[in-house]
């Protein structure tokens, strides 16, 4: 990675990066901060934030984003390690834990590796705060045998930047009952956007379900369908080679998207649950309101455990929730070509603070959580794919992915996926404010309130007025 990359030698200082952001009503780094799914794919978390911001200088701390059973289990697998005292804590949401990140810099009180959900790797590359993942694991440590798609995006000027750890993509779950009642061949799932509309019809029009599908409105989503297509969302390849300037919104790719999207809503056959509803959106599919979802990998044990009747979730009657087979395919793509989808999740990141004393502890432990053994427990205890490709070997050798068939989905979508810029998530710096516009403008189509033609055009001029703010601020 190139152009705006480079920054991450120290262009700004970190009291500097942290009031330029502010000022240019970046609001990841204001703290003004949502949630996009727990995760992005998945991470969620009905646990309180510990929300503690001081580190203890005589433990490594890590921060993380992972609640509920996730959260415990990579607590445990951080605490385990042997060589030096370790601290694991949950810091809530990924922009919980982006602002007190940002907090922990500017009083001098970062932890030693925290994770960071990969829309905003821009930001805290040009907080200058962090230093490469790479130069403190072990010698041995087999950096080829990451995946190579999720390898080359947390790379900064060749060099693994952060450790990918949590890292997912998003697929199609559908209902197979509700299929079969419908008339639809339970084991075809929709391939294009096109099929997702005409599949949508036959489940409503049958009674099979009151609407046909739904997702979050979340830009995840928005970047996969251009991903799937091979078309770029920003300029200067997604960000990628050098700081974007513009939105590709006023496109005939665009239009044709969002008019799609619209009709879909307007005609009843998208839930909409809301802009980053993701909890919302999951408990349709479960209680069978939706014969089909879009929802990252990461979700799938909860899914098919929620789909054999097993919910856990405080907001769902298991009165409502009868069981059904549970079926996965590959995102939808919106033309007949699939060229492949966009990383979803986290990588940890390790604090330029860090004292020389901790320094090859903390690359141990990284490696420790990056070993094959490691990646298997938190695959199969999470639902996040291995990063690990002797992993993914060694579980196909056990049979897990035949015994386990939507886990494989996943692995089958990344490994289909051809890496071009378009397949590389975008590398923005006001990540969350150029994320809110496009799915705030997206509820404006949606309502009526705008044509798809002026909702896009105010999508591109309100992203390039966010673009061109951060820009001009972090030049000061």
């Amino acid at each position: 990675m190139t152009g705006n990359q480079s920054k991450t030698g120290g262009h700004y200082t970190r009291r500097n990066f942290v009031l330029a952001g502010t000022a240019a009503g970046t609001a990841a780094l204001a703290g003004c901060f949502g949630d996009d799914d727990g995760t992005q794919g998945g991470s969620g978390g009905g646990d309180d934030a510990e929300g503690d911001t001081e580190v203890d200088d005589d433990v490594i701390n890590v921060w993380h984003a992972m609640g509920g059973a996730s959260g415990d289990l990579l607590d445990e697998m951080v605490e385990r390690y042997d060589g030096a005292e370790t601290q694991s804590e949950y810091q809530g949401s990924y922009e919980d834990i982006l602002n007190s990140l940002f907090a922990s810099i500017e009083a001098g009180q970062s932890p030693d590796v925290v994770m960071i959900d990969s829309l905003h790797n821009q930001q805290v590359l040009d907080a200058g705060a962090s230093q490469s993942a790479e130069a403190l694991l072990p010698g041995d440590y087999p950096i080829d045998n990451l995946v190579p798609a999720v390898q080359d995006f947390f790379r900064v000027d060749g060099e693994l930047h952060s450790m990918p750890f949590n890292n997912s993509n998003a697929i199609l779950y559908y209902n197979k009952s509700a299929y079969e009642e419908a008339g639809l061949d339970p084991e075809s799932p929709p391939e294009t956007i096109q099929e997702v509309r005409e599949h949508c019809e036959a489940l409503v029009d049958s009674g099979a379900t009151n609407y046909g599908i739904s997702w979050p409105n979340h830009v995840w989503f928005i970047e996969t369908f251009y991903s799937l297509a091979n078309e770029l969302i920003l300029d200067n390849e997604n960000g990628h080679d050098g700081a974007p300037t513009t939105m590709y919104a006023e496109t005939a790719f665009a239009e044709d998207l969002w008019t799609w999207w619209r009709d879909l809503y307007q005609d009843d056959l998208y839930l909409n649950p809301g802009i980053e509803a993701w909890d919302e959106s999951r408990n349709a599919f479960l209680t069978e309101q939706v014969g089909i979802m879009l929802d990252s990998t990461a979700a799938v044990e909860s899914t098919a455990s929620g789909a054999e009747g097993d919910v856990d979730a405080d907001d769902i009657d298991e009165d409502d929730v009868d069981g059904f087979e549970l079926g996965t395919g590959f995102y939808p793509s919106p033309t007949d070509d699939w060229t492949g989808v966009v990383i979803g999740g986290a990588s940890l990141w390790v604090s330029s603070e860090v004292s020389s004393e901790h320094e090859e502890h903390v690359g141990q432990l990284l490696a420790d959580l990056g070993s094959v053994e490691s990646q298997i427990e938190w695959h199969q205890g999470s639902g996040y794919y291995p990063i690990r490709e002797e992993a993914i070997d060694q579980l196909e050798e056990e049979g897990w992915f035949d015994e386990q068939p939507h886990y494989a989905t996943a692995f089958d979508q990344l490994l289909a996926t051809e890496t071009t810029p378009a397949t590389r998530r975008m590398l923005v710096g006001p990540a969350r404010e150029v994320q809110l516009t496009i799915q705030e403008t997206s509820q404006d189509i949606f309502s009526g309130s705008v044509s798809v033609d002026e909702g896009l055009a105010n999508m591109k001029e309100s992203v390039e007025e966010e673009l061109e703010r951060y820009a001009r601020v972090a030049d000061n």
